[in-house]
């Protein structure tokens, strides 16, 4: 690790640094040269962003050659962070930043490409060349053709409106790019057809499902990582198995994600959202890993459904009801998913015990709730045992805790039927019983709790009966999905330390 570190500040040559000289003012150039265009054709500020945005991509793409040490690239994608953050706060640069919202993305163009160069110089430089590109055309052209579509078919998985021509578009340039891009690059002996387009598929499919998510510009750091993740997963797996198992990771996420969606336990965004948590935890994990996480996710859904009428009465309290969503399925689910990505990045260390523990943790809190809202018995305040309205922050029952204690035991046990030691199942059924109980001290304590001004319920919502809500305790920032964060964080501490 420490040799990788000081290899990327390699003193360059003086050739290297005459092109590092030249590609930066070539970069600058196109700066001025959008700017101009907006001032004297009074252009849109979008169109010449874009412009902007395809040029450097297309630069970018060629800097491998360019260059031989890491330092220059470096040092360039430094300048334009710095560059890029000054003139958003002071309102500079219209042609790069006019998006007509508030934005980072120029500023996570450049962090994506400090971050491969940091991860791929040396090892991958092709990695670095195919994700910049996808991202300099793939999203370029989802925003060209979406905004410019006469009647566009819209839709919002988080903040940001999307359009299903544009993402269309996403996925098909960025296919077509990569395809393009990989034949130009890679040496011949490296890939057939075959395995040309199936990279470039899987590649544009996992980017498309990350942009249509991305809010705020995010998608300029989530597209090039993305793409980057899958190329090397295809190009540099250990194993042939392992690229079979991703591509089947790949259907399997869309297969589960569509079914999901179809069967209501999902909303638009969560079911994209699974998706990718699928994509990784099977394509990189295989059923060892998918077991755990997919009797969580299959056993939760249909017990929200038991009782549902009584539980309706009790929608008017809690944030989110019926179909979870892209926040509740990172909550629950992206801890495990980080995981999963860090063993295949680092086989050496044991992560699953600590998936185990987070799942578990998920579980436990997700079939406490459910199976406690059944209960006949006046829930109490975990903090003080005083009794409690039922779905109350931070309330307990015994039903709900022994309800709890079966769904981590269940889930653990699935890891049992893929050889994991006995003491694995019970650190996760431990972690997962402690994560629960996290949840509910904090839901306790922290959550931000409002009250309604017209009806007088108390509720998670910031919006009841239409109106504004009246904010009573907790910290404001700290909601549902935050809660649950801590409890599948916990649950993963708690299963790998013991």
């Amino acid at each position: 690790m420490i040799e990788h570190v000081a290899r990327l500040f390699v003193s360059p040559t003086s050739v290297e640094w005459m092109r590092f000289a030249a590609v930066l003012l070539g970069l600058f150039a196109f700066i001025g040269v959008g700017e101009s265009i907006r001032a004297v054709l009074r252009f849109s500020p979008e169109v010449t962003r874009k412009l902007v945005h395809v040029l450097t991509g297309i630069l970018i793409f060629f800097t491998p050659k360019f260059f031989i040490s890491a330092l220059p690239p470096l040092l360039m994608a430094v300048v334009f962070i710095a560059v890029n953050g000054l003139a958003i706060r002071l309102h500079l640069l219209k042609g790069m930043h006019g998006t007509g919202r508030s934005t980072y993305g120029t500023v996570y163009y450049p962090l994506a490409f400090l971050i491969l160069v940091v991860l791929f110089w040396y090892s991958a430089p092709e990695i670095v060349s195919l994700s910049m590109l996808s991202l300099a055309l793939g999203d370029a052209a989802a925003a060209i053709v979406g905004e410019n579509m006469r009647n566009p078919t819209t839709y919002y998985l988080t903040s940001d409106r999307k359009s299903v021509e544009g993402s269309f578009a996403m996925f098909l340039s960025t296919a077509i790019a990569l395809a393009f891009g990989m034949h130009f690059l890679l040496p011949a002996v490296w890939f057939s057809l075959a395995l040309i387009i199936l990279i470039a598929v899987a590649a544009s499919t996992v980017a498309t499902a990350c942009e249509a998510l991305s809010a705020r510009g995010l998608d300029n750091l989530t597209i090039p990582l993305s793409v980057a993740g899958v190329i090397h997963v295809y190009l540099y797996s250990p194993s042939p198995e392992i690229i079979s198992q991703f591509t089947l990771g790949v259907s399997f996420g869309l297969a589960i994600a569509a079914v999901s969606f179809y069967a209501k336990f999902l909303s638009a965004s969560g079911s994209v959202a699974t998706f990718l948590l699928a994509t990784a935890v099977y394509g990189l994990g295989g059923w060892k890993w998918t077991a755990p996480i997919l009797t969580f996710f299959v056993l939760s859904s249909l017990l929200s459904k038991v009782g549902r009428i009584k539980k309706s009465t009790l929608d008017s309290i809690f944030e989110k009801t019926g179909a979870r969503d892209f926040f509740q399925v990172a909550a629950n689910g992206g801890l495990a998913g980080m995981l999963v990505v860090a063993q295949h990045v680092v086989p050496s260390v044991n992560f699953f015990p600590a998936y185990l523990g987070s799942v578990a943790a998920a579980t436990a809190d997700t079939w406490g709730t459910e199976v406690g809202l059944l209960s006949t018995q006046t829930p109490r305040l975990i903090t003080s045992l005083k009794p409690v309205e039922r779905g109350a922050n931070g309330a307990v029952t015994w039903l709900g805790m022994f309800g709890g204690a079966i769904g981590a035991c269940l889930v653990a046990a699935t890891a049992f039927g893929f050889s994991a030691p006995l003491s694995f199942v019970l650190r996760a059924v431990v972690g997962g019983c402690v994560g629960a109980g996290v949840d509910s001290l904090l839901g306790a304590t922290v959550q931000a709790e409002y009250q309604c001004v017209a009806c007088h319920k108390r509720t998670e919502k910031s919006i009841h009966c239409d109106q504004p809500t009246e904010f009573l305790r907790g910290i404001h920032w700290i909601d549902n999905d935050v809660v649950n964060w801590c409890c599948v964080i916990s649950g993963a501490v708690v299963a790998a330390l013991l």
